[in-house]
């Protein structure tokens, strides 16, 4: 299992669904989300989640950059 505990075939078909609603025309926010969700079940972090899409940690104590 993964770190958002879906079972490998599970989490590849959501990394699929979640590539092809990256690529069609959405907001930035709806992209930032679908792309943090893709790299968590992709197994980065959040701090690292939050670094490359330039985001707080949602629930987190540490103050933004």
């Amino acid at each position: 299992m993964n770190n958002l505990q879906l079972p490998q075939k599970d989490m590849e078909k959501e990394i699929a669904l979640l590539e092809f609603f990256i690529k069609s025309d959405i907001d930035a926010r709806e992209l930032k989300r679908a792309l943090a969700v893709k790299m968590a079940l992709s197994g980065n972090i959040n701090h690292e989640i939050s670094q490359i899409l330039g985001v707080s940690i949602f629930g987190s104590t540490e103050p933004s950059m």
